[in-house]
């Protein structure tokens, strides 16, 4: 069905205003005997709540003395903060949205605000990256509040498949694989360490420093993976670093002086210098001074590798004549020495057959601004401090553009890996995106708050503009999310809620904590016995295909009790092995192979249409054995069990029209008549579509 582009008059919310959030602006709180009290919520601390007053005093009460309504947002806030700010952030990005749209000659409003039942499907999609279930859509729909959609968008941002979702934007964006990098180790615990900083909220600058001064290996410090994720190709991590960090594609500038912008190859190694000193692993390296230095273990005292190799032959009995004990213990030291360290000793130099500049070791120098600080720091931790300072105005913005993104289906400005240093001259809607950088540096760069902030817009909360209505040649002006189809991950963790329900945000795969616990070695206190012991653990595990989870302290592994239909896993895609294999549905319907920053693809396919048609999944969606039948049950007439399978399928009530067909269908199949409406909605273009 395509809705008109109209809601509210430009010339309104331009009469909205809008003044710094103060007290004034906050919640309204409602005593059990009606007395009311205007202020922020601070805290709420067992059976206490904080509450800061219009004069900056704070007050705290029982929680008992509120109306049900004001208890409700008491926990509600507990868990994502006041939404004070949030609501005026929103308001002011609406504003600026609005600005620019009155003086477009043709598209002068948002679009009209999208229906509840629309509203419902496309925040659990964009939150927790599936599907609502039945009850869960019913819920809402039933609900008379007039603030329900920013009730339910608190309550998905606070629930455990808001990082799920997440995660397998960032996997997509920093190329995250479990197998199939650096010397074939697995990287698992470098994957689980996104998924806990996502699930515990982390600041997106603190990740950034993290992962750019991370030191030691995996099972010191998972976020070495990100330094680690290209290890012998160091100049191609630096480009990928500058698309995925700074939103600079400069990797033309490696080989040649860029042909469109001012970057030179200069540039591009003076910048990657930063990361000259960053040793990565044992072997040979050019020094300071142009000559090979040899590196060896970091952290360890000198000969410990012969040390333990004596120690693994005498004591251990593994015979290293074995071509296949020699490769297992070769790759257990190997990994071992995938050591991230800073040493002065080394350092990059220009490839020799560069001309002009080959064979030079460069000093470091930041592409753009003042040149990052290095006075009693190592070069990396100099370069995050200047890459995460809130004066980088160019970090801010580019993962702000990369949310909106996210949110609307088109960033603000684009690409995303590579817009210009004048970007304000590349985009309809300059004044929002600047305002969107300062939000992410006054939220203290809080992904959830963030997003937040975007999906309690009026723009987002309308109607989908179709591709076809875009003209390619103008900047879009955003006057609502552009229609999208949705992400493989999407798509899988979807047919799971419908196969399993909402417990599968529950479920949890491997963690990497096996890898973590083999890998991580003192090597001045752990005596020989106890490497061996987990090079032992190591070695029975290392061609597993299957993660595994490890007890507390201890090296003995065990598989999480996982649902299993003909051999798959039934785990949401975040938390499958990264990513998943060629064969897999999510591959068929373009996840990423993790090879290129931001590599999935919408394309629709035969392939596609043949896995929704005949898959495995489907078959347990709508064969003999199907939940979506099993769950209708309970219904008492065939127009009821119809608008069960609309709810659960498609989130939405039927049509007349539909609602006669399926009731046709029931009373000339019986059951089969359900499996079959639950099959032609799911192979319909609607189900796939956040619109």
């Amino acid at each position: 069905m395509k809705y008109p582009p109209f809601f509210l008059p430009v010339a309104a919310v331009l009469a909205i205003g809008l003044m710094i959030p103060t007290v004034s602006e906050a919640r309204v709180w409602t005593s059990t005997d009606g007395k009311k009290l205007e202020a922020i919520f601070e805290s709420l601390e067992g059976d206490m709540i904080q509450l800061k007053l219009r004069n900056g005093q704070s007050v705290k009460f029982p929680v008992s003395r509120l109306i049900a309504d004001d208890l409700e947002a008491a926990k509600r806030f507990a868990l994502v903060g006041d939404d004070a700010m949030t609501m005026a952030s929103a308001k002011k990005i609406d504003l600026l949205l609005a600005r620019n749209l009155a003086k477009s000659t043709d598209i002068r409003s948002f679009n009209e605000r999208l229906p509840d039942d629309l509203f419902v499907r496309r925040i659990y999609l964009d939150i927790l990256g599936r599907i609502p279930t039945r009850e869960e859509f019913q819920e809402f729909a039933d609900s008379a509040r007039e603030d329900k959609r920013a009730i339910l968008i608190d309550e998905l941002l606070a629930s455990p498949g808001r990082a799920s979702h997440l995660f397998n934007y960032f996997a997509d964006m920093y190329r995250i694989k479990d197998t199939g990098v650096a010397r074939e180790l697995d990287y698992s615990p470098y994957s689980q360490w996104w998924r806990d900083s996502l699930a515990a909220n982390v600041g997106y600058d603190k990740m950034v420093h993290q992962m750019i001064t991370a030191k030691g290996n995996l099972g010191h410090n998972p976020a070495i993976g990100f330094l680690q994720r290209d290890e012998g190709m160091e100049f191609d991590a630096f480009s990928n670093f500058g698309q995925v960090m700074m939103g600079i594609d400069i990797s033309c500038a490696q080989c040649h002086d860029h042909p469109f912008t001012d970057w030179t190859m200069e540039d591009f190694y003076q910048m990657a210098a930063f990361f000259g000193q960053t040793q990565r692993s044992m072997g040979s390296y050019k020094g300071a001074e142009g000559k090979n230095v040899r590196v060896g273990l970091p952290g360890a005292p000198e000969g410990w590798l012969n040390k333990f190799q004596n120690y693994a032959v005498k004591q251990g009995g593994i015979n290293l004549e074995d071509r296949n004990e020699r490769r297992q213990f070769g790759w257990y030291k190997t990994a071992l020495g995938l050591n991230v360290v800073d040493n002065k000793r080394i350092d990059i130099a220009i490839p020799g057959q560069i001309d002009e500049l080959g064979g030079q070791v460069v000093s470091p120098l930041t592409l753009y601004g003042e040149n990052a600080k290095t006075g009693g720091k190592s070069r990396r931790e100099a370069l995050s401090e200047w890459m995460t300072d809130p004066a980088n105005e160019r970090f801010a913005v580019n993962i702000a553009n990369r949310m909106w993104e996210r949110a609307f289906g088109r960033a603000l400005v684009e690409p995303v890996i590579d817009f210009p240093m004048d970007w304000r001259k590349h985009t309809g809607q300059p004044e929002v995106l600047e305002f969107l950088g300062q939000e992410m540096v006054r939220t203290g760069f809080d992904l959830r708050e963030f997003m937040r902030i975007l999906y309690n817009t009026q723009a987002y909360q309308g109607i989908s503009t179709y591709d076809r209505d875009v003209d390619e040649g103008r900047f879009y002006l955003f006057q609502g999310p552009v229609l999208r189809r949705m992400r493989a991950e999407q798509a899988w963790d979807s047919l799971l809620t419908l196969a399993y329900g909402s417990k599968i945000d529950e479920v949890k795969g491997g963690d990497g904590s096996f890898m973590r616990e083999v890998l991580r070695v003192d090597f001045k206190k752990d005596s020989m016995e106890e490497v061996f012991a987990k090079y032992e653990a190591y070695k029975k595990t290392r061609n597993k295909a299957q993660k595994v989870l490890v007890e507390t302290a201890s090296l003995k592994a065990k598989d999480p009790e996982i649902p299993v239909v003909d051999g798959i896993k039934m785990v949401r895609s975040s938390n499958m092995v990264q990513p998943a294999s060629a064969a897999s549905m999510l591959s068929t319907f373009g996840q990423s192979d993790r090879m290129v920053t931001d590599n999935s693809n919408f394309d629709g396919t035969v392939p596609q249409v043949l896995a929704l048609m005949n898959g495995t999944v489907t078959t347990r969606l709508t064969g003999s054995s199907s939940q979506v039948v099993e769950d209708l049950s309970k219904f008492d007439g065939p127009d009821d069990m119809v608008r069960g399978v609309f709810f659960t399928m498609l989130s939405r009530y039927p049509n007349e029209n539909e609602l006669k067909k399926g009731v046709d269908m029931m009373e000339t199949y019986g059951e089969d008549g359900i499996r079959d409406l639950a099959w032609a909605l799911l192979n319909t273009p609607e189900f796939l579509f956040i619109q």
